[in-house]
């Protein structure tokens, strides 16, 4: 099987149906599915609307996607997070085949560009490239990993193709080595003193880089729903 990150113009919206959608929502960010299928999309989504008229943000969910059930779980701004149960009888990916293919969240769509992850058998990867090119021509194969060497994923681009915390280069590093040898296990397998001897700087500098590191990811993951 084949993991796929494409990057998809956002005109591409408008062979799906949800370009008037995005006159209204800056993006959408379907952060998990529960259940879905060509017709029921059932999910947790993080939403920016762009509301000029003074309508509510809960009435304007309501009125533009239909949902059958709606749980506004937090609400900053013009962002929401929510859950939302939808239907629709035109289906959610009428241009593909309910074929031996499914979606990896979360998935970022916007009016400019559409950032998906797909899982496909080896044998149907050709024909949703055949079925994309026949709508446009502009995607871009952010990469693709064959799941038997699963070890061989490229992280780098895992983190184009999806919504991540923005760490620094030195938190990447310290958080990576931290975790892999054990500092966040119960108990710790290895000391910050050690971190800091691997990495030639100081125990204090250490704690800074994982608490910042523990900090965005918190607020990143979790923060919204505080």
């Amino acid at each position: 099987m084949k993991l796929i990150r494409l990057q998809i113009p956002g005109n591409f919206l408008k062979h799906v149906g949800f370009e008037n959608l995005f006159e209204y929502v800056d993006y959408v960010d379907i952060l998990n599915a529960f259940q879905y299928d060509q017709k029921h999309f059932f999910t947790l989504q993080r939403i920016k609307v762009n509301i000029k008229d003074g309508k509510s943000i809960k009435n304007f969910i309501l009125e533009k996607f239909n949902p059958q059930s709606f749980q506004l779980l937090d609400h900053r701004g013009d962002e929401i997070i929510c859950i939302m149960d939808q239907n629709r009888e035109k289906g959610f990916f009428p241009i593909f085949d309910s074929g031996p293919w499914a979606l990896l969240f979360p998935i970022h769509v916007s009016k400019d560009v559409v950032l998906v992850n797909i899982i496909s058998q080896n044998n149907y990867v050709n024909n949703l490239f055949d079925i994309l090119s026949s709508f446009t021509e502009n995607y871009k194969i952010l990469g693709m990993t064959d799941l038997n060497n699963i070890n061989q994923i490229d992280e780098n681009l895992w983190k184009v193709s999806l919504p991540f915390p923005k760490f620094t280069k030195k938190q990447e590093e310290i958080a990576s080595y931290a975790t892999k040898m054990g500092f966040f296990k119960t108990p710790k397998q290895i000391t910050a003193e050690e971190i800091a001897k691997h990495f030639n700087i100081s125990e204090s500098a250490v704690n800074k880089h994982l608490r910042n590191v523990i900090n965005k990811a918190m607020e990143y993951f979790f923060g919204r729903f505080l």
